[in-house]
């Protein structure tokens, strides 16, 4: 908090992401709630749940545009206002009357769009990041802005369903909030234009190779440069498996539950949610206090400490199951989370060169987010052909080996 207090440009910029991010977490829990009403919820919801997935997948091509744009402040204002401009217009189509799936099809349309639109402007943060902040306080700066992050990930739903309940399920009067909420999360960019132009450097002539080139050779060499980081590739390696992990044990807990009613706390649901909570609670902690006992460990370190964390975990299903282990334990697993994350990005910000920033960052993030699904898809298909305590098993194993690698790999 204190960061926030001593650097403006810092604080102005949060505060506009964080009224952004609302009005995506918003909107993405009330398209869940209207999916739910349609003729036929099931399909409904599983198109909202795969169209959700397209903003993230597509993070190497968006860090493309975000690095080709001069003016990084421009295009973040400019995004937020077709924001809100697209939640105008559904405003207006929720007030027409029309088949409710072509309505469907053009709330899904608009969503993802807007999505995109937050994943550039997210990726064009960063090099704004490199000139507002000092390099001895970036990860001060970056674990501020991971914790925000997460918290809106986790109050943003409930507040919207909220709102939503209060407008008595008006979708039209909420669209209308939600382009409230970017209008005004680019005032208050637009607002401190000036003041952000006097620190930034807006290389509006620049004539470097990289922002000449297409797309496919500027992606071609964005790769060429991470696989010659071998520092760099070593922490995307790392970074992709623990994700992979750690987004695996989300499903396999509800699985192990159930076939523990006697470990509950109240209720399966209560318990579930207990423990997913413990996990939320710990990234948002442990990304926000950054002068705690682990300020001084190493990334290797922190690694182990949450495969070990996570080992605790697995063994503790298997052998004994007890349901305050399992949620100190989720808790766990989330704070040292909370940590990492904050560290890689930090290092790839300041080991990158500003024209690649967003490509690289972006690359990270679709290989991140595609390693859930592919966690979940390996260890709930063990699960299901044979029994979730081999999946727990295999995690002890991937866990077992990627300590011996980071004790025999001892440069990060």
């Amino acid at each position: 908090m204190l960061l926030l207090r001593t650097n403006k440009l810092l604080r102005i910029l949060t505060l506009s992401q964080f009224i952004e991010l609302l009005g995506a977490a918003f909107f993405n829990i009330a398209l869940l709630v209207y999916a739910s009403q349609t003729s036929n919820p099931k399909i409904a919801t599983t198109v909202v749940v795969i169209a959700n997935t397209i903003p993230s997948i597509l993070q190497i091509g968006l860090g493309y545009f975000a690095d080709k744009a001069n003016d990084k402040l421009y295009l973040m204002i400019s995004t937020r206002i077709i924001q809100a401009t697209l939640y105008f217009l559904l405003t207006i189509l929720f007030g027409l009357s029309m088949n409710n799936w072509l309505l469907f099809s053009f709330i899904i349309t608009i969503n993802v769009s807007s999505d995109i639109l937050s994943g550039i402007t997210s990726l064009a943060t960063l090099p704004v990041i490199k000139h507002i902040v000092p390099a001895k306080i970036m990860l001060d700066a970056r674990s501020l802005q991971v914790s925000v992050m997460s918290l809106v990930n986790v109050i943003g739903q409930v507040i919207g369903v909220t709102f939503l309940m209060f407008l008595n399920n008006n979708f039209s009067s909420f669209s209308a909030l939600n382009a409230l909420l970017f209008l005004i999360s680019g005032l208050v960019l637009l607002i401190s234009k000036k003041t952000f132009n006097k620190k930034l450097q807006i290389t509006s002539q620049t004539t470097d190779s990289i922002s000449k080139s297409s797309f496919v050779t500027s992606i071609k060499i964005s790769m060429h440069m991470v696989a010659a980081n071998k520092s760099l590739m070593n922490i995307l390696f790392l970074f992709t498996l623990l994700n992979l992990l750690v987004g695996s044990i989300e499903g396999l807990i509800s699985l192990s539950l159930l076939q523990y009613p006697t470990i509950y706390i109240q209720s399966y649901g209560f318990s579930l949610s207990l423990a997913n909570t413990a996990l939320a609670a710990g990234l948002i902690l442990g990304s926000f206090l950054t002068n705690d006992f682990f300020k001084k460990f190493k990334l290797n370190t922190l690694i182990i400490g949450l495969l070990l964390f996570l080992m605790v975990l697995c063994f503790d299903i298997i052998y004994l199951p007890n349901i305050y282990v399992i949620i100190i334990s989720f808790f766990g697993i989330g704070y040292i989370l909370g940590k990492i994350s904050p560290r890689v990005s930090t290092y790839v910000m300041t080991s990158v060169a500003e024209k690649q920033l967003g490509q690289i960052t972006g690359f990270m993030n679709t290989l991140v987010t595609l390693s859930v699904p592919v966690g979940q898809l390996i260890f709930l298909s063990i699960a299901n052909s044979s029994t979730v305590n081999n999946s727990w098993i295999g995690i002890i194993i991937l866990s077992i080996l990627l300590t011996i690698y980071l004790f025999l790999y001892k440069r990060i």
